[in-house]
């Protein structure tokens, strides 16, 4: 028994010696299968808004309730004659619902020169004739002065809609941006890029055309030039 205990010693040592070789080989080769790089690419385009949306505020105020509905009726005609004129046709155009409101009897006795029913109503616009809308635009100080006050005030927007039509090639060339940020690193590395591992896709963001804002923020409305852009986040394999 005594004489088989170094023969039996010697047999577990080198078990556990060839057992560490294999899990320290186990961990190098799991070590090369998990190096990865994480990039991003980045993709652009400079597009035109497509879709231009314009709101038009009327408000007449007086003491005679049913004077002030024909009379912003007058003025509601007038300025859609004056849209139709400029080449906005009528499905493009939509009247908005009035609304009335009226000072109570205790403040018209406290001041009675005060002027005790306000209505308001207005036009909306949504059309893809971006130039009658920006000549329309232009134009709305001189259709205030011509209804007397009646056209309160405007708004205007620019949209763009075709993200569906670029949506796949933009996306194409971000991950193609990416991919050469990996390629990059790798030869900088000493190493090969691999498979993906991983791929994430941001939003499309709509901004103007020098904005240095990749990362978010809200769609620029204001300008009819805009650039489009999508970043898009890839994880590849390294390999030696």
């Amino acid at each position: 028994m005594t004489s088989r205990s170094p023969i039996i010693a010697l047999i577990v040592a080198a078990g556990l010696a060839a057992l560490g070789f294999f899990i320290g080989d186990g961990i190098r080769d799991s070590r090369k299968l998990t190096r990865s790089v994480d990039v991003r690419g980045l993709a652009e385009r400079d597009v035109v808004a497509d879709t231009a949306h314009l709101t038009i505020n009327l408000g007449l105020s007086g003491n005679d309730r049913t004077r002030l509905f024909s009379d912003l009726q007058k003025v509601q005609r007038t300025v859609i004659q004056q849209l139709k004129a400029n080449g906005i046709k009528d499905p493009e155009l939509t009247e908005t619902q009035w609304s009335t409101s009226e000072i109570s009897a205790e403040e018209f006795k406290d001041d009675p020169e005060r002027l005790r029913y306000t209505l308001t109503g207005g036009v909306e616009i949504a059309t893809p004739n971006i130039e009658a809308i920006k000549k329309v635009n232009a134009g709305i100080n001189d259709l205030i002065v011509s209804t007397g006050g009646a056209v309160t005030g405007s708004s205007v927007s620019y949209t763009f809609t075709g993200i569906g039509a670029i949506r796949a090639a933009m996306i194409a060339e971000a991950t193609k941006d990416a991919r050469n940020a990996a390629l990059q690193f790798a030869q900088d590395s000493g190493s090969r890029v691999g498979a993906i591992r991983s791929a994430s896709q941001g939003v499309f963001q709509i901004t103007t055309p020098n904005s240095a804002d990749s990362e978010g923020g809200n769609e620029d409305k204001t300008s009819v030039n805009k650039r489009v852009r999508v970043v898009t986040t890839v994880s590849y394999e390294l390999v030696d």
